[in-house]
């Protein structure tokens, strides 16, 4: 029996509807919704309570290289990231990769050189501590990583 031949499927079907209508900072005000929607377990922590997308034609714009970035008007590049090198991703009839490969390639090199000492600082002295300032998304990237990460530096 297929899981869209059940009666909490047409339930949901019924569901969309409503919820199309309704605005997420709505949402948001519901307490007990948003905190039903956070998870925590073995040091990660998800938060689902600000989604609202229609995930598969999210995922499916992303992969095909539509500008679902609305802020910057181009296309978000989080699979480029991850690809291979001899992958192709296409936006806008151009292969991305190699262009993602260089930079990667430029802070796998610029971080070698910190962690062995050679990268100096104004002083003249190896660098050991760095300090991040960043708000909102522009933070979170380098949070997640010293997080990850600090454990192998102690």
């Amino acid at each position: 029996v297929s899981g869209a031949d059940t009666s909490a499927w047409d339930a949901l079907q019924e569901h969309v509807h409503e919820i199309e209508q309704t605005h997420l900072c709505d949402m948001l005000i519901d307490d007990k919704r948003s905190m039903s929607l956070i998870k925590e377990s073995e040091g990660i922590y998800v938060d689902y309570s600000r989604q609202r997308a229609k995930l598969t034609e999210k995922i499916d714009a992303m992969f095909r290289g539509d500008h679902i970035n609305s802020t910057e008007d181009r296309a978000v590049l989080h699979i480029a990231t991850r690809a291979r090198r001899d992958q192709e991703i296409m936006v806008e009839g151009e292969n991305v990769v190699p262009d993602v490969w260089e930079v990667l390639d430029k802070i796998k090199g610029f971080s070698d050189r910190v962690r062995n000492g050679e990268w100096l600082g104004a002083t003249g002295k190896p660098l050991k501590d760095v300090v991040c300032i960043g708000i909102g998304g522009s933070f979170l990237g380098p949070l997640f990583v010293h997080t990850a990460l600090r454990w192998v530096f102690l």
